[in-house]
């Protein structure tokens, strides 16, 4: 089958955003823990900016939560420091984050707090502030109910964010799974040559 000039500048596009995607989707990442599964963690405030870590690790070795990951990003990162409250048990903690890098809730209004945010994996809030044991939609951001098991399990490719915030504030970065991520980077690629080609 011949192809035409058009047909090979669709292929080279799609190709192109294809071999792109990694460095799109990793390039702001910073890399924490060893291991064959990677899930996500999110910190976001004015102050502290946006840093979002990739934090590898073996699934297989788990049950993890996400303190874990949050335990990972300490390790990993030098520049990073945080205090948290347990609002459980000794025997079945559920930890909350109180503060990073010296940024706590406030105690009068305007009222801010690290405000949990979860994407993939299980567990997160009602909207009648209970905990529900379920499945937070994948690829899209639900209120967490505590960083720890059993109230936040991660699974390969799960997200969790923490955002300075009253609450109202979603996190700035996308949980876009690695498929939607191929398909988007697709979809662009072929918008741009469909513009070329009605020029």
């Amino acid at each position: 089958m011949k192809y035409t000039t058009t047909r090979r500048r669709l292929i080279r596009s799609v190709i192109a955003g294809i071999c792109l995607l990694p460095f799109a989707s990793n390039a702001a990442n910073i890399v924490v823990g060893s291991g064959s599964d990677t899930s996500y963690l999110v910190l976001e405030s004015g102050n502290l900016g946006v840093r979002t870590y990739e934090v590898r690790y073996n699934a297989a070795d788990g049950p993890y939560d996400a303190k874990f990951l949050f335990d990972k990003a300490l390790v990993g990162d030098m520049t990073l420091s945080a205090s948290f409250t347990n609002s459980g048990s000794p025997s079945v903690p559920n930890f909350f984050v109180s503060s990073i890098n010296g940024e706590a809730g406030s105690s009068s209004p305007p009222w801010t707090w690290w405000v949990h945010w979860v994407s993939g994996g299980l567990g997160f809030q009602n909207p009648n502030y209970s905990f529900n044991s379920g499945t937070p939609t994948p690829g899209s951001w639900s209120t967490g109910f505590g960083i720890s098991a059993p109230y936040r399990l991660i699974a390969p490719g799960s997200w969790d964010a923490l955002v300075f915030s009253d609450g109202s504030l979603l996190p700035s970065v996308s949980p876009i799974p690695e498929p939607s991520s191929l398909l988007v980077s697709s979809l662009g690629a072929l918008l741009v040559f469909r513009r070329r080609r009605n020029r």
